[in-house]
């Protein structure tokens, strides 16, 4: 918490040698104090400003020297003019990253960058095991997860009369979480995308 000029000022105070030079108040020297403890105040604020900027999700004027020191995104999006509530994620995800390849690491790099995913695995399909209505699966499934990504798929209703030649049916955004989750999943395995499911 910062602290008041006039608390500093009382501390320069109770920090002078005793005696009757210096022990009367509101003469020139406390001018003189006062005119310190100014300074000091400002300093502390600033110093207690900076204290949020340590975290790139609230970095303001440290966000381009987190992203300095990051480097260039593997994935190519610092280079798509993101609004800064998006660098400021980025920059979190990219500082914090710890590394690790499992379900729940991978469910958590993408809520670090805004996304709610859910993974769904595959298993080859066993004797004895198996009930009326089961997907058969061969063996080899077991190396292929499906990432579900709700809610990106926008659908634009084409209509005759209103619709113009050249305008598209629909459109499809993916999700930047796609390059960091092929970058950092197991090598042996395969990653598919499923958009607008839960």
């Amino acid at each position: 918490m910062t602290r008041m000029v006039s608390t500093i000022l009382q501390s320069l105070i109770s920090k002078l040698p005793t005696g009757i030079g210096l022990g009367l108040r509101g003469g020139n020297l406390d001018t003189v104090l006062e005119a310190a403890a100014t300074p000091i105040a400002e300093i502390e604020a600033g110093a207690e400003a900076m204290m949020v900027e340590v975290d790139p999700r609230a970095a303001n004027n440290f966000l381009a020297d987190f992203e300095r020191v990051l480097g260039p995104d593997p994935c190519g999006r610092d280079l798509d003019g993101l609004s800064v509530a998006d660098r400021q994620k980025l920059a979190h995800q990219r500082w914090t990253a710890t590394g690790g390849q499992s379900i729940p690491y991978l469910v958590q790099l993408a809520a670090k960058l805004g996304v709610s995913i859910t993974i769904e695995e595959f298993w080859p399909s066993r004797t004895g095991g198996l009930r009326a209505g089961q997907p058969l699966r061969a063996e080899g499934c077991q190396f292929v997860f499906r990432v579900h990504v709700p809610g990106l798929v926008t659908i634009v209703n084409f209509k005759v009369g209103s619709g113009r030649a050249g305008q598209s049916l629909g459109s499809f955004q993916l999700s930047s979480i796609e390059c960091d989750i092929r970058r950092v999943k197991p090598a042996h395995t395969q990653v598919t995308f499923a958009y607008g499911e839960a």
